[in-house]
């Protein structure tokens, strides 16, 4: 880990809330040490715009916002909530019925609801829980990539910009 104070990740409101109301107010995210990798405000750190927070965040309002019904970013999205909802329904984390509420939200939920939410994580206290990405699933063999899958909301400010 850099000497970064800061992190930053983008999740969905749909993201948020249904981790806020099923899972104890835990959150996953997948966080760089850069806002943005590419300005000029930063080092490179050879993060593509696959991991990059404001790469991900701009592209996902600009699919939200033009009501692209082929977003690939929104897909992949519902997929990792059903995915996270099993692996929380086989964890006990939430019962059956939590489990297919949150099916039932993904299945009416609206390109509206996977409007960007930009996550602040300060390292401190939490720099324990901060994992590095596999290499096999970084974006980029040599970015700086890490995954926190117990992020209390007590732990980060989140926002649109």
């Amino acid at each position: 880990m850099n000497s970064k104070r800061i992190y930053y990740s983008c999740s969905t409101w749909l993201s948020y809330e249904i981790c806020q109301r099923y899972y104890g107010q835990v959150h996953y995210a997948w966080c760089a040490p850069y806002f943005d990798a590419c300005s000029t405000l930063s080092l490179h750190n050879s993060v593509p715009p696959s991991s990059n927070p404001r790469e991900i965040y701009w592209n996902l309002k600009r699919d939200v916002d033009a009501a692209d019904l082929h977003s690939s970013k929104i897909r992949d999205i519902r997929r990792g909530i059903q995915k996270g909802a099993a692996r929380k329904l086989r964890a006990g984390i939430i019962g059956r019925s939590g489990y297919r509420q949150i099916l039932d939200i993904l299945s009416r939920s609206q390109l509206s609801d996977f409007k960007p939410l930009m996550f602040v994580i300060p390292v401190y206290p939490i720099a324990h829980l901060f994992m590095p990405v596999e290499v096999k699933r970084k974006a980029n063999l040599l970015s700086e990539e890490y995954i926190i899958s117990n992020l209390s909301r007590d732990y980060f400010d989140a926002f649109e910009l």
